[in-house]
């Protein structure tokens, strides 16, 4: 009968804390005094009082009292104190002072049956190591004593101290106790039954006391499963346990130990032991035995969290050696098997519980078998006729693992995912915020692969994927209007332009169809959309057309269907429409971009075309007076570019934008516009029809209105004198007649007039000065060089600085 030791007659507090926390403190103070008695006996020589004293020390593990936690720390002690003595002993006998074979014989005529076994463990330990008799007669002899120990938390730490003594002194493949001491199989055999005994005991504690403290005693064993587990990993360290050995031999005892003990507790552990110990190569060859054994487990067994385990162990493994997956046997068709019959067998099973099936079964084949695209959109399917069936709503988890589903492939499969014919259909079942999350996600991975969308199937597929993106939904909710939804949406559908960019056809003919195919989406996504999305769809139009003006100059025998006119008419068609009203400033930039394409394309008419709509949009649409100036700078420098315009289309434009110039709302505005236009009286081009353009007169009669208009200014004044002046000397040095020299020095002398109104206090005011300083030394460092046309300047005299 058990009995409390020296802590059984000692008044504790009530709390049960305060309790095992001074039963424990008792029991270590009563082994710390037994071992300096020992430790003592042992200098002396004594070692059959120090044997005695042992024993007295080891009845403190046969108390009841310690919680398991507790009682852990009593054994540490414990057994502590008995590595010391082993190495007496085997030092004591290898000096011949001592017989450790007499030691072990007299020690199991010991009157105490757990303090017995404890120092038959230790004594044994030292008799292995003396190689006095073969090694696996004593493993065995020790393996069938325990037996005497029934008791479940002191059998089972009595068994885990005989695993610790002896993992060093098996016949292990090339150990030095294998040959005359035992084979590798002895060494098996002895590790196996240890293990189903410690097992055993373990199961054994969940029937032991009242049925109000099971959840209690649950607890106190899941505190132990270490105890069980570090046999399987001295299994799995051995290196005779090869291949071979662990599947005819390891493996089958340990599946048949779990099936066999019947507890869900025990049952649920071992098989996550098996599957994280042994190594991935073992689990690959042996999978079918492994998954087959699934079925005989007890119901309530979450086997879900088992198969899901070794998938992803093998996914992991898969992902970094993909080389020692085997060819030869369809692992995926095993787990898609035996994930049916468990879905099948459990009726009861959750829809969380499903999902977390698939969604693990389809990370799996996407890392092992990344090319079967067959498999992936099984799954898929696979869990959407599941969805379909179930008929809910689903709930946060469900929804979470349904994204993982669909995320997963993008990961190792990228633009491939677009062949799936299930991909969509399951998308369906997420609501708006995660179907658009999910279609951002697809937009990254397919730009970040760089993979070309060369047809027009996968254009269409693609922009059914990220319709969420593209137009909007019937589901979805109205933006709050808040700065982060602002900034999400923009950064999304920049995304979606870059997408764009990576609709890329060889042919020419081929792009033109994605055009069209990318329009008439694009055109349904709204005016919040086409602000990021039309101007992509425009300048790639521009390019096409200018790889087709190149093919035809290349190959004039085979031209191409489309011709340039037809693309030209397709760009007028988007920008006339609703863009040019929702977003005028961009689409004037646009309409320049396209007229200049159409000039170097020899295209007179359209470029014309598109530079009368560029004016419309500038006269109906824009009415903010600093657009206005932006947008008259843009044409004036596209019209300052353009060579292919006849005299009168060239007049007309010429004339239209002077005029716009002029009737600016600002004076500083008007005098910057008026002054650029003067450019356009002096090409820089050295052409005849360029130079047939140049008019000094009319280019002097904008620089005088320019001035007139910069003297009419109440702020900016000097900073637009200076401007005017950097102009004229542009003018000067290309021979421009009417600005010379003396207007030059005219213009300086101005200037100079205006320049004690500047306040130097002011940052603005600063800056024109320096703007100015910088012209002057621009000058002198002209009129210092040789034959420089500058030389007749007189700047000196007229300048104070």
């Amino acid at each position: 009968p058990d009995r409390a030791s020296s802590i059984g007659g000692t008044d504790m507090s009530s709390d049960p804390t305060n309790k095992q926390r001074n039963y424990l403190a008792i029991a270590v103070q009563a082994v710390k005094r037994l071992e300096r008695q020992m430790l003592l006996a042992l200098d002396n020589g004594n070692i059959r009082d120090a044997l005695h004293k042992a024993m007295e020390l080891l009845t403190e593990l046969r108390t009841s009292l310690l919680s398991p936690q507790n009682y852990y720390d009593l054994y540490m002690h414990a057994t502590d104190v008995l590595r010391r003595l082993e190495a007496y002993i085997t030092d004591e006998d290898e000096r011949g002072r001592i017989s450790v074979v007499d030691l072990y014989e007299s020690v199991q005529h010991a009157g105490t049956i757990v303090p017995r076994l404890y120092l038959l463990a230790t004594v044994g330990s030292a008799y292995i190591k003396s190689k006095k008799a073969p090694t696996k007669d004593i493993l065995f002899d020790l393996v069938e004593l325990c037996r005497g120990v029934q008791h479940p938390m002191r059998g089972l730490f009595l068994r885990n101290y005989l695993s610790q003594v002896t993992r060093d002194k098996l016949p292990d493949a090339g150990s030095q106790y294998e040959g005359d001491g035992g084979e590798v199989k002895d060494a098996i055999e002895f590790v196996l039954q240890n293990f189903g005994e410690m097992n055993k005991l373990w199961v054994r504690m969940q029937h032991q006391g009242a049925l109000r403290d099971l959840g209690k005693r649950e607890q106190e064993r899941r505190n132990l499963k270490q105890l069980v587990g570090t046999a399987l990993v001295r299994l799995s360290e051995m290196d005779g346990v090869d291949m071979k050995m662990y599947s005819e031999v390891v493996l089958p005892k340990l599946l048949e130990v779990t099936v066999n003990c019947k507890d869900v507790i025990a049952q649920e552990y071992l098989m996550e032991c098996v599957i994280q110990v042994f190594p991935d190569e073992y689990h690959l060859e042996t999978l079918e035995a492994f998954l087959r054994s699934i079925a005989h487990l007890k119901s309530k067994v979450n086997v879900n969290n088992i198969v899901v385990s070794m998938m992803n162990r093998l996914s992991a493994f898969a992902r970094s050696n993909p080389e020692k997956i085997p060819s030869d046997v369809d692992i995926f068709a095993l787990f898609h098997r035996h994930c049916a019959a468990i879905i099948k067998a459990k009726s009861k099973m959750t829809l969380e519980s499903i999902l977390e099936l698939q969604a693990a079964l389809l990370n799996f084949s996407s890392k092992c078998y990344p090319e079967k695209l067959e498999y992936a959109d099984h799954v898929l399917g696979f869990t959407a006729d599941v969805l379909a069936k179930a008929g809910t709503t689903l709930d946060a988890k469900c929804t979470k693992i349904v994204k993982s589903l669909l995320t997963a492939p993008l990961e190792t499969m990228q633009l491939a995912v677009l062949s799936l014919k299930n991909y969509h259909p399951l998308m369906e079942f997420m609501g708006f915020d995660d179907r658009r999350d999910l279609a951002i996600r697809m937009c990254d991975a397919v730009v970040n692969s760089g993979e070309p969308l060369d047809s027009v199937e996968k254009v269409v597929t693609m922009f059914k994927f990220i319709e969420p993106t593209l137009k909007d939904q019937k589901d979805n909710k109205a933006e709050d209007g808040s700065k982060a939804s602002e900034i999400k949406f923009r950064k999304e559908q920049e995304l979606v332009a870059r997408v764009f960019h990576l609709i890329q056809a060889e042919d020419t003919d081929m792009q033109y169809e994605l055009y069209v195919k990318v329009r008439s989406v694009f055109g349904k996504g709204g005016t919040a959309r086409i602000k990021y999305t039309i101007p992509p769809l425009v300048f790639g139009a521009l390019a096409l057309i200018e790889r087709v003006v190149a093919r035809i100059k290349s190959n004039p025998e085979e031209p191409p269907k489309i011709k340039p006119k037809k693309m030209f008419v397709f760009i007028h068609q988007i920008l006339v429409s609703a863009y040019t009203n929702t977003y005028p400033e961009t689409a004037v930039r646009l309409f320049l971009k396209s007229a200049a394409v159409a000039d170097a394309c020899g295209m007179e008419s359209i470029a014309y075309e598109f530079m009368v709509q560029c004016f419309i949009a500038f006269e109906d649409e824009i009415s903010d007076s600093r657009e206005q100036a932006k947008a008259i700078a843009l044409i004036t420098a596209a019209l300052e570019g353009f060579t292919g315009f006849s005299e009168e289309n060239w007049d007309t434009l010429v004339g239209k934008c002077c005029q716009h110039a002029a009737k600016l709302l600002k004076k500083e505005d008007k005098a910057r516009a008026i002054v650029n236009c003067a450019h356009l009286f002096w090409p820089t081009s050295q052409s005849e029809d360029a130079k047939a353009r140049r008019s000094d007169k009319k280019l002097l009669k904008l620089v005088q209105r320019s001035l007139k208009a910069a003297n009419d200014c109440m702020k900016e004044q000097v900073e637009l004198f200076v401007v005017i002046l950097n102009k004229c000397l542009f003018f000067f040095e290309r021979d421009v007649p009417t600005i010379n020299l003396k207007y030059l020095q005219g213009l300086i002398c101005l200037i100079e007039q205006h320049l004690p109104n500047l306040d130097e206090n002011t940052p603005e005011d600063l800056a024109t000065k320096a703007y100015y300083m910088n012209t002057l030394k621009y000058i002198r460092s002209k009129k210092a060089s040789s034959d420089s046309m500058y030389a007749q300047l007189d700047i000196e005299e007229i300048t104070s600085t």
